[in-house]
């Protein structure tokens, strides 16, 4: 396993877009853990979803959805073996 850890700033885009893009590819998105800094680690099942691209929380059905704005960081990490 390789470990890949990801910091973002959420900007203006990123907000409107309600997702980021990674810079590595998952080997199982259904493995990737999301962590608000200056909060609390997310459920992959209902806060957001993750694919080999991307962290999203573009939908109605995630908590997330509306809730994270510009300036909040976010750590992602996921293996990237």
């Amino acid at each position: 396993m390789s470990f890949e850890v990801e910091y973002f700033t959420l900007d203006l885009t990123d907000q409107t877009n309600e997702y980021v893009l990674l810079g590595g590819t998952p080997v199982t998105p259904d493995n990737v853990a999301l962590d608000l800094i200056g909060g609390t680690a997310q459920a992959l099942t209902g806060d957001f979803t993750a694919n080999s691209t991307s962290i999203r929380w573009d939908n109605t059905s995630y908590n997330l959805n509306g809730v994270l704005m510009a300036g909040d960081k976010l750590r992602v990490i996921y293996d990237a073996s």
